[in-house]
């Protein structure tokens, strides 16, 4: 299939068509051939390293967002062996489409954990239990998140380091940031490179396309509150309303695989295995020597780490690995039947940021038409020929972070993500719904206000949760997942300012700008809840127990803070309290979650750990302040 599609590629872009026809057809076959193919990524090369002596310097377990940006740095050095190992295959190219986001997760490159069932939470979901997704190829979840790109503020970093993190206050991490960025030249030449790298891997650009003008009647509304209107969305200005970055080029994705590994894919010294799980960390006394790896036959075996084993599997599987290994809590390892390596907190200090679906913004937009029988097929040829149209962008680029307890906090308590849907279009209300893993009855209410009006969802997440959970071992074999205790809203003050958003979406239906365009509160019609009275107290926190779920952002379940920190497993260094040559670089350190999405935090904890790597094996390092 790939030599036949190479094949069609070049015969496509080197012919002349005869007809309008085959210039049709021509045209589309060479906007496919743009999407991403098994050759623009690194060649599995688990056959020649099973007849090697299977030894490198550094051993990478996981090839997701972390994992990738650590194997191109730690490549550079040309005299160091790196083996990458990921448990998935190259991304599959409709996941380069950012129209389709939305029909990723609960897919075949998505881990689509669920969570343990919890009362009150989750109620609306599938079996009433919140699905974790996560990215199951190279790349990991940056091949199927929503490729919003923002740093949080200065106040989470600053107070990662006042926890003990020497060297991750935000003006020390600022540059990791940038350092992986190649922004627009427009944008660079408006705002400068103050908070936008040039130069970098990775492409991330403005969405060019809107359905409506539904961004500038949003925008209007929260300016006319009184909100700064964020200009660019990443700045000294935290609480505000603007238009996010995305991850992407020329209208198609850029996971951070095609970013950081496509440009080094023939670098001798990278070594990559494909749809290889690692299973467990070989430990000689108190040092890492290795990993244990399944193949995807499902053979066994060992590879070495002469220099240091690095996890960088993600806030689920990182813990996973170390707790199978010894490295966990001594109770928990005890219980499972495993001999305590280092008795330390891994898997505990889970957090999350949850989303709530359930406020719902009803208006009767007249330039809207039922969609035509062939409306699918039409984005679909305006995508691949003009690289335009609704499948060019998410529709969901519009954010709003506010403070809902303290309204002159400069920082935000609540992110808002605003999507747009069309009156008549069950099928794109209808997959949002299903991403979330709802419940049928929920997804069909949802369709069926949509027949009645265009609805604005502004979708709140709450920033810096209060509940804790934990992530446990299900049995020792490391096919089976683990234990998910995400324990939302166990502390009482998550819900209320859940709760609080209400007001914020009530205030800007208030202004002159929305009551022009005759928006209202429409009431969403949860089936678990008509037993309340609509718009009352209790009616708001029943939808939040019902439509409230994952909006895949876990962390913290191995934690970074120094030795005399209880709660700590890596320290500032990211080297596992008590274990030689085993580091810890992911999602998973952060000591608390950043107050945004985190794909780009994840980023930033890749780049700066490669940089330690470097520093801590006498390899000069130069970061630009």
């Amino acid at each position: 299939m790939e030599s036949c599609m190479s094949a069609n590629c070049a015969a496509a872009l080197s012919s002349t068509p005869d007809s309008i026809f085959t210039h049709f057809i021509q045209v589309l076959l060479a906007s496919l051939c743009t999407l991403s193919k098994n050759g623009d990524y690194p060649i599995d090369r688990t056959e020649e390293i099973l007849v090697s002596e299977r030894e490198f310097d550094f051993v990478i377990a996981g090839g997701g967002t972390a994992g990738t940006i650590l194997a191109h740095r730690l490549t550079e050095v040309m005299d160091w062996k790196v083996l990458l190992i990921e448990a998935g295959e190259d991304p599959n190219p409709i996941t380069d489409v950012p129209g389709l986001f939305v029909t990723l997760p609960g897919q075949v490159q998505d881990y689509s954990y669920k969570v343990e069932p919890q009362e009150g939470t989750c109620q609306g979901s599938t079996n009433k239990q919140c699905r974790w997704s996560k990215g199951k190829a190279l790349g990991g979840s940056s091949v199927i998140n929503a490729m919003i790109h923002v740093f949080g503020n200065d106040r989470d970093y600053d107070k990662w380091a006042s926890l003990g993190n020497e060297g991750w206050s935000y003006k020390e991490v600022l540059p990791y940031f940038k350092r992986s960025l190649n922004c627009p030249a427009e944008h660079i030449a408006k705002w400068g490179e103050k908070y936008c790298g040039i130069g970098g891997p990775m492409n991330i650009r403005h969405d060019n396309y809107s359905l409506t003008n539904i961004l500038d009647i949003v925008l209007n509304s929260a300016h006319e509150l009184g909100f700064n209107v964020l200009e660019p969305l990443i700045g000294d200005r935290f609480v505000g309303f603007g238009r996010a970055m995305g991850t992407m080029e020329n209208t198609r994705r850029v996971n951070t695989a095609k970013a950081f590994l496509s440009p080094i894919k023939d670098r001798k010294n990278l070594y990559v295995m494909k749809s290889s799980r690692v299973d467990k960390i070989l430990l000689e006394g108190d040092r890492a020597t290795g990993v244990r790896v399944t193949l995807k036959d499902g053979r066994s075996i060992d590879v070495k780490a002469s220099k240091e084993v690095i996890l960088s599997a993600g806030s689920i599987a990182s813990p996973q690995i170390m707790m199978l290994s010894g490295i966990g809590p001594k109770e928990h390892l005890t219980e499972m039947g495993i001999p305590t390596v280092a008795d330390l907190p891994v898997g505990e200090n889970l957090q999350d940021h949850i989303v709530w679906l359930g406020m719902h913004i009803a208006y009767v937009n007249e330039s809207t038409v039922p969609p035509s029988a062939t409306f699918l097929m039409d984005a679909t040829y305006e995508y691949l020929a003009h690289n335009s149209g609704e499948l060019a962008a998410t529709g969901i680029n519009l954010l709003g972070f506010v403070n809902v307890n303290d309204p002159s906090s400069v920082y935000p308590d609540i992110q808002f993500h605003f999507g747009q849907f069309p009156r008549w279009n069950p099928v794109k209300v209808g997959s949002l719904m299903a991403t979330f893993a709802f419940n049928d009855e929920v997804i069909r209410e949802t369709q069926k206000n949509i027949m009645e009006s265009d609805v604005l969802f502004p979708c709140a997440v709450l920033l810096n949760p209060k509940s804790r959970g934990v992530v446990k071992l299900r049995s020792v074999d490391p096919a089976d997942p683990v234990k998910i205790y995400a324990n939302y809203l166990t502390e009482q003050e998550d819900l209320k300012t859940l709760l609080k958003s209400v007001d914020t979406v009530k205030s800007l239906l208030n202004t002159e700008t929305m009551k022009k365009h005759g928006m209202w509160l429409r009431h969403f019609d949860i089936p678990g809840c008509r037993h309340t009275q609509p718009d009352s107290i209790e009616y708001w926190e029943c939808s939040i127990r019902h439509v409230a779920t994952s909006l895949f952002h876990a962390v913290g379940t191995v934690r970074m803070g120094p030795s005399n920190d209880p709660r700590a497993v890596v320290n500032a260094r990211l080297k596992v309290h008590g274990i030689d040559k085993l580091r810890v670089i992911d999602a998973s350190i952060m000591p608390n979650i950043v107050s945004g999405n985190t794909n780009a935090p994840t980023m930033m904890i890749a780049e700066k750990g490669a940089d330690m790597i470097k520093e801590d094996w006498g390899t000069r390092v130069h970061v630009e302040l």
